[in-house]
């Protein structure tokens, strides 16, 4: 009953997550539109003024229509994916993946917002037991909660987002660090209770960082936060390497 509880506060938060990034998905696909819609325009000119298309043009203008609506199901694809029912079984999988695929949902949002992102990512990271839908929801929450830390900067204040992964002793660790406003010293230890929230009414359920701490432990991980305030935050998620490596 528990399992199957929790089940469903996972699912109605990822449901608020892809609400709340329908705007810059949808900025994500107007690109893609466009250029297929400049080319189709160039072709239905040509033809309908009888001219003839040299080979190179119609293959340079064709290729980009399709690559572009490659990219434009690869969005959707996406979406379909995140919004699915996951499976909470464990299966040997690659964190460093779910971090590249949030780009694919949140990099719009965060250039719209001018913050700046590094990726400092150790290739071929040995493999942990985790699920990576799951996974991604987690590292979207710390994303979205470091954007709306960074959103809140004075003018002309640095808005870096850093993710780190990498691997120690035998566990693989990945660090989300901003450098936002940073969390008070005395709400700090109550950021992962169900419903505590620092956000206005409206903004925020405060489920985000509290089922994000139970999807970890669910494969035997840690989340852990430093913050300094006024000079920005760091989570840790810590998974043990899978014992099958």
């Amino acid at each position: 009953k528990s399992v199957q509880k929790e089940a469903q506060l996972v699912q109605a938060s990822k449901l608020a997550t892809l609400g709340e990034m329908a705007a810059g998905i949808a900025h994500e696909l107007n690109q893609p539109l466009n250029v297929i819609k400049i080319g189709s325009d160039f072709l239905s000119e040509m033809a309908g003024n009888g001219k003839s298309i040299a080979e190179k043009d119609l293959k340079e203008v064709t290729g980009e229509i399709s690559g572009q609506v490659d990219r434009a199901a690869a969005i959707i694809s996406h979406m379909r994916d995140f919004a699915r029912i996951a499976d909470i079984e464990a299966q040997e999988m690659d964190l460093n993946k779910p971090i590249q695929d949030v780009f694919k949902m949140l990099g719009q949002q965060l250039r719209l917002r001018e913050i700046k992102w590094e990726l400092h990512i150790q290739e071929n990271l040995p493999p942990i037991m985790g699920d990576n839908n799951r996974l991604e929801q987690v590292l979207i929450n710390l994303v979205t909660n470091a954007r709306d830390a960074m959103e809140k900067n004075p003018a002309g204040a640095e808005r870096l987002l850093t993710i780190h992964s990498f691997t120690d002793n035998n566990d693989v660790v990945v660090r989300v660090s901003d450098t936002g406003h940073g969390i008070a010293a005395n709400i700090l230890d109550r950021i992962f209770e169900p419903f505590f929230t620092t956000k206005e009414v409206g903004k925020g359920t405060g489920l985000g960082l509290s089922i994000s701490h139970a999807i970890v432990e669910d494969y035997n991980g840690t989340l852990t936060v430093e913050s300094t305030e006024g000079a920005g935050t760091t989570f840790e998620l810590r998974f043990p390497v899978s014992s099958r490596h």
